[in-house]
């Protein structure tokens, strides 16, 4: 009965408006995700952490403010919520211009996006989406990004090279940092697998004002205190660390590894020191069964916290303006 009335009041409002979208089946969207190399070789996401890096001397003080964030609320990988959705365009893929809506955003329109009609969002009140788009060697990532009426919109938006850094280069990216939406979080293929090869990036509450650190180029950190952590730092798990002795489970163990050997940086403001992986949305089904609890966040409860360590952070540039950078992706209005 509900149904029924749903129905009528859809065509309804369809013959008032042409409003009512399409509802697809779970068979148009794929069932899974394809395996790319994302971004250069020597992307600092792509590059292990040197034997015997220089540990910044404040390091002990900026760990404390993670172990604060951990014990007050949580260890844990985003998963269901506040992380990104990922499609892949194809050749038949339908263009959209996304409509631009942040009231300091400095162009209104991203042109011709190719965006699959059974794309959503990340349901989180950030609403991260990114579409890759691997004929023209191109990612667009966006925050706050909705459909309404057969039209999208999006706070914020902006596109790099898929063969590049996956930073953009003056800022101006959906994250707070001037990362790639996709640089640094985890895929299933990557558990399945039982290997991340890339350095992760993580969001907490501390970062600090002042700018960012490179490889960062942006920053909405807001921190003043000796313990908070400039965007773009790089942490590293001591390597030393035993990792046969933590009990960890089969998906904290690939974490691990990563940590020590490329590290993690931070990309963003938010609560509770947070890794993020590829939102399962983007697949029918489950991604992720028997790889990781299905659940919005997955806790990471046996990687030390206090085993961190921050590597040398080079200078905060606090003067340089966030601008558009042009490059072969990006057509703005």
């Amino acid at each position: 009965m509900i149904k029924g009335i749903y129905k009528l009041i859809c065509v309804f409002i369809l013959l008032l408006s042409a409003g009512c979208e399409k509802t697809f089946r779970p068979a148009d969207i794929p069932t899974v995700l394809p395996q790319i190399m994302l971004f250069s070789p020597d992307s600092p996401f792509n590059t292990p952490i040197s034997a015997n890096p220089p540990i910044d001397p404040n390091s002990d003080k900026m760990v404390i403010s993670l172990i604060e964030d951990a014990n007050n609320k949580g260890f844990f990988v985003a998963l269901r919520s506040y992380s990104e959705t990922v499609w892949f365009a194809g050749p038949d893929t339908p263009l959209h211009d996304v409509i631009l809506t942040a009231s300091w955003a400095p162009k209104r329109k991203l042109l011709n996006v190719p965006i699959p009609d059974y794309a959503v969002a990340d349901p989180s009140t950030d609403g991260e989406m990114v579409i890759i788009d691997t004929i023209n060697g191109c990612e667009y990532d966006f925050w706050q990004i909705r459909k309404v009426y057969g039209h999208w919109y999006a706070s914020w938006g902006n596109a790099l090279p898929l063969n590049g850094s996956g930073v953009f280069e003056k800022g101006m990216s959906a994250r707070g940092s001037g990362f790639a939406l996709t640089a640094g979080i985890m895929w299933p293929h990557e558990f399945k697998k039982k290997a991340i090869n890339h350095a992760l990036v993580f969001t907490f509450d501390f970062t600090k004002s002042g700018g960012p650190v490179y490889p960062a180029t942006e920053s909405d950190g807001t921190t003043d205190a000796v313990t908070a952590i400039p965007e773009g730092a790089l942490i590293q798990l001591n390597p030393d660390l035993d990792l046969d002795t933590l009990g960890l489970s089969d998906y904290e163990y690939p974490i691990a590894v990563a940590l020590q050997k490329y590290g993690m940086y931070l990309c963003d403001d938010g609560g509770g020191l947070e890794l993020e992986a590829v939102n399962p949305l983007s697949v029918t089904g489950n991604p992720y069964d028997g790889l990781l609890p299905d659940v919005e966040y997955v806790p990471i409860l046996h990687i030390p916290v206090n085993e961190f360590r921050v590597l040398k952070l080079p200078p905060q540039d606090g003067t340089t303006e966030p601008q558009i950078v042009p490059n072969s992706c990006a057509d703005f209005y």
